[in-house]
């Protein structure tokens, strides 16, 4: 008697919390098949955005077959080094649109034997003079976009100097850790006039998010959409569904106490 008491006060617990997270969530959210864009790697931002994938990034043995042509520029798939390999490199490739190039790298964490952070990284070899969130006006694209923020870095060593955006991916739904996110990065060199580059890789950057994304818009979450849905009949349904795992775990607290 005692141990069925026990596996109703566990089975009391977990529908609980199953109850409150299904509560709380978005129905985007749930669904997996959505992927988050950030700034951050490490905790979300303002800037976080929830989309569709026009592919499956997340098969990194499928991620060469990335489009050979954005908007107007052709890609080519160039050698990755050893380096690279080490840092989660799994496609590399430059497209150009005429005499415009950028370079496009795109890191998976699952592949990375050694990563830093961009800005330790870079600092190794280059100095970095800026390192901001650049934010890309959209109002001249089609696509359903607000503003897209992306880190900006300018980075120089010597006499060279280029331009490095990049943002961060994950699943929907996932929590952000070292070992489920890829890193998209583009660069351009600074040949005569830093304002073209940073030109450059944005309007790049514009063209890939068009191909490749579809950003989605977060709904109300599930309590409040069930209280929209049907008004106060929906408040005593959400407290319904919180009560009878409550009702289950305080009645087996009761039975013990007699």
């Amino acid at each position: 008697m005692q141990r069925n008491q026990e596996y109703l006060t566990v089975l009391g617990m977990f529908a609980l919390v199953g109850v409150l997270i299904l509560l709380l969530l978005t129905p985007e959210d749930i669904f997996s098949s959505l992927m988050v864009i950030d700034v951050s790697r490490t905790h979300k931002t303002n800037y976080e955005m929830l989309i569709t994938t026009s592919f499956d990034f997340r098969k990194t043995s499928e991620l060469s077959n990335l489009p050979q042509e954005i908007g107007n520029f052709k890609g080519y798939d160039s050698e990755i080094t050893g380096q690279e390999k080490e840092y989660g490199a799994v496609v590399k490739r430059i497209y150009s649109d005429g005499n415009r190039s950028v370079m496009f790298m795109l890191l998976s964490s699952n592949n990375m034997s050694s990563f830093h952070d961009l800005s330790i990284c870079y600092s190794g070899a280059y100095n970095i003079t800026e390192n901001s969130v650049l934010d890309i006006k959209t109002q001249k694209l089609e696509g359903g976009f607000q503003d897209i923020h992306v880190n900006k870095f300018i980075v120089q060593r010597g006499s060279l100097e280029a331009v490095v955006l990049h943002w961060f991916m994950w699943d929907g739904g996932l929590m952000r850790t070292d070992k489920n996110y890829l890193l998209i990065q583009v660069a351009v060199p600074v040949d005569m006039n830093r304002e073209d580059a940073v030109n450059l890789a944005s309007e790049f950057t514009q063209e890939f998010f068009l191909k490749m994304y579809t950003p989605i818009k977060k709904s109300k979450m599930v309590y409040q959409q069930i209280i929209d849905a049907y008004g106060p009949l929906g408040m005593v349904i959400d407290l319904a569904l919180i009560g009878i795992p409550l009702l289950l775990l305080f009645n087996t607290v009761l039975i013990r106490k007699k």
